[in-house]
């Protein structure tokens, strides 16, 4: 828990008040930190911008990340979609006030938004945004945050029972980095502001503070609203094939960073797959592999066994995925936050039962002195060894009676007394996930709630320097972090393995850093550890394939030189310590096969590779078709849905995020919307069985009823588009 300052808060049920307050004790200059995604003070934020814009005597700059926002339809389809779900999902969600303006490029003169993380790819071509982007590592916004002078964070915060305490719960990631290096410099101005709202999850751990950290606390019915849901999109071929590819280099007893999205999802899935189903699994691990591949990952043979000690996760961003695998019996691996424990129980030595044997290796290795000091009885009850109704008085150990124990650990007799009724019980301070912040749909925050609390015990939330640096603690990390998999995605990737992520070749920030990039240099420092790049081979851009493997870009995220493992749904490449020309034959055959002579001949011009040099025959058949190949069978079907985590959506509304999907790709070329929209006129008219649940959907989309001729057209646009996957035999969701 948060070391706290003895002070009592004050409290407001109406954030206006609050404002008055904090421009009263603050003034008129006012740097306004806000947390990343769910976390943020929305309704402080939003009062605070209307005084300023009101105002313009008042300064203020609102640096945060992740400014989330209900959905927009941009055309006619997309608001027959959206409009439902907004008044499903997000009735009662508060958007923040700066984003409408900022959207327009109508900021008031005296009001400055900057984000190190944008939305993926919300502002392309908003030049206010995109001038105001802080390019920066996770582990470093603090610090920056401090430079620019934040005087004010504002939060939402979960309340316990009676008020004194409160849970940081989805935003520990930079706060308490904050809190920390403010609190070493004297006497720095920070007004520290507390959103309690009882809807947030309470967490405890490290998340854990009590009111007096606070120096204002708004608390009422206002702000008891629910949280913002982000519905899980759908996974296709690609991410599968992707995924099947990452599950194999998971190492069972290790630890498991992702991220969210489609490919998070779809990783954690086939994970559950290689658990519960693992003759599939390794079936089509095989097909997507091959024999022939293996010489591009060879110090990484497939692991395809079952999970026997399970993993442990260490992700700044907690994906809903790492609740299933929880539930899957894989995320179990459990550290603790002692370095000779954790070493203890690394190698063997122990088990995470307390018994005599507990304390005697703790003396071996030098943890521990014999005869114990009140340190090291502190230490060993902390941790649920020695039995805590003893305490020491002067240079004693005395029992609950006041009668001297032995702590000397020779005999038997003393160590069985000492251990007491912790004797056969679990180590404390067990944690089986880390986290910075999580994001995902509203069956996450109500998993998290109605999760019990010996089991939310398990998940610590804590500052970002924790979990995406070794820095400090950094021997109880190596031993916590043992065949660390950091799997983060990339938008390209060089033929020389650097790694492409943020931003376009103009210069346009498409999401950010973030922590990326500490994750890789990361997983070079630990022993055992691999960086993780997944890159889809190809994207479609303007209605064009284009390769996501390029021969070079102006800028990159991740330089070659910390280059390391790159996969594609074509398979794994491992590029760490290789040389230039045997990473470029190894990224060139993970390339689609479509792309491969091109790149291959700007190797050979810049005498990267030889002349005579070929491609071998078994990687030039890399083609979206081999990949649908390895999954059509009904069986693996089966096993592939599209939410395979569970959506917030309906079923029609899942089916038609699925459809609209490939509609959208499909549109970019006219040309190519003629044969979905004769299908589609054919399915509209059809009102067969067969086409029940296309009717359903057109219904959800108020399309029925339709009678202009622009309209009708969309509708059958759709009605194809549906026609498309309801014919296929994957299912929705996982059973």
């Amino acid at each position: 828990m948060a070391q706290t300052p003895e002070r009592d808060p004050q409290r407001f049920s109406c954030a206006e008040a609050c404002v008055d307050a904090v421009l009263e004790k603050v003034g008129k200059r006012i740097v306004l930190g806000l947390p990343l995604g769910i976390g943020k003070a929305n309704h402080f934020a939003n009062a605070l911008y209307a005084r300023a814009a009101a105002d313009p005597s008042i300064s203020l700059t609102i640096f945060t990340a992740l400014t989330l926002e209900r959905p927009l339809g941009r055309s006619e389809i997309e608001r027959r979609f959206i409009q439902p779900l907004l008044d499903r999902l997000y009735n009662e969600y508060q958007d923040l006030g700066y984003t409408p303006a900022r959207r327009k490029k109508m900021l008031p003169d005296n009001i400055e938004v900057c984000e190190f993380f944008l939305q993926p790819g919300s502002f392309l071509g908003n030049p206010a945004v995109q001038q105001d982007y802080v390019c920066s590592n996770y582990t470093h916004v603090a610090r920056d945050l401090i430079d620019r002078g934040v005087n004010v964070i504002a939060q939402m915060v979960s309340p316990d029972a009676d008020g004194r305490q409160f849970s940081l719960s989805s935003n520990t990631d930079l706060t308490l980095p904050v809190l920390r290096m403010t609190r070493e410099m004297e006497n720095y101005p920070l007004v520290v502001i507390g959103e309690s709202n009882p809807q947030l999850p309470f967490l405890g751990n490290d998340a854990l503070v009590d009111a007096g950290i606070f120096d204002f606390l708004l608390e009422g019915e206002t702000f008891d609203v629910p949280l913002f849901p982000a519905p899980s999109p759908p996974i296709n071929f690609t991410d599968y094939s992707i995924a099947f590819h990452i599950a194999s280099l998971i190492a069972d007893g290790g630890t498991l960073q992702v991220g969210i999205g489609a490919l998070g999802d779809a990783i954690c899935h086939v994970l559950r797959l290689r658990q519960a189903n693992n003759d599939e699994f390794r079936h089509m691990v095989r097909d997507l592999t091959g024999d022939d591949s293996l010489q591009l990952r060879q110090k990484l043979p497939p692991m395809l066994d079952k999970f026997g000690h399970g993993l442990y996760g260490a992700s700044e961003m907690v994906p809903p995925g790492f609740l299933h695998l929880r539930c899957a019996g894989i995320l179990v691996r459990e550290v603790y936050p002692d370095t000779a424990i954790q070493r203890l129980l690394n190698d063997d030595v122990i088990s995470t039962t307390v018994n005599e044997d507990t304390l005697l290796a703790l003396r071996d290795c030098g943890r521990i002195r014999c005869p114990l000091t009140e340190s090291d009885t502190a230490f060993l009850q902390k941790m649920g060894i020695v039995d805590p109704s003893y305490s020491w008085r002067g240079h004693r150990l005395l029992t609950p009676d006041g009668e001297e124990e032995e702590c000397d650990l020779h005999s038997e007799h003393g160590r069985r007394r000492l251990l007491g009724r912790c004797r056969n019980q679990p180590l404390k301070g067990a944690t089986w996930l880390h986290g910075g912040f999580y994001l995902g749909p509203a069956s996450m925050y109500e998993e998290l709630r109605q999760m019990p609390e010996s089991e939310r015990a398990g998940i610590n939330m804590t500052a970002i320097d924790f979990i995406n640096d070794l820095q400090e603690d950094r021997a109880l990390k190596i031993a916590q972090r043992r065949k660390a998999r950091f799997v983060n995605s990339a938008m390209m990737v060089t033929l020389n393995g650097a790694a492409i992520s943020d931003g376009l070749k103009d210069g346009q920030v498409v999401s950010g850093v973030g922590g990326q990039y500490n994750f890789v240099a990361q997983a070079h420092e630990l022993p055992g550890g691999r960086s993780i790049i997944a890159v889809p081979a190809t994207r479609r851009s303007n209605g064009e394939t284009r390769s996501n493997i390029v021969w070079e870009y102006p800028h990159c995220t991740i330089p070659r030189h910390l280059r390391d493992i790159v996969v594609t749904e074509y398979g794994v490449a491992d590029l760490r310590g290789k040389t230039d020309r045997d990473v470029i034959t190894a990224m060139l055959c993970i390339c689609d096969s479509r792309f491969q002579d091109e790149l291959l001949e700007k190797a050979k011009n810049a005498g990267k590779v030889e002349k005579d040099y070929a491609i071998p025959l078994e990687f030039t058949e890399n083609t979206p078709q081999r990949i649908a190949a390895a999954f059509n069978e009904e069986k693996r079907l089966q096993l592939l849905p599209h939410f395979p985590l569970g959506t917030d959506f309906t079923d029609e509304e899942a089916l038609l995020a699925i459809a609209l999907k490939e509609l959208k790709r499909q549109s970019k070329k006219w040309w190519k919307m003629i044969p979905l929209v004769l299908e589609g006129r054919r399915t509209w008219k059809d009102h067969s069985d067969e086409n029940a649940w296309i009717h359903r959907c057109l219904d959800r989309m108020a399309f029925e009823g339709t009678d202009t001729y622009e309209h009708r057209l969309e509708g059958y646009a759709v009605a194809g588009a549906l026609k498309k996957f309801v014919d296929l035999k994957r299912p929705l969701r996982w059973d």
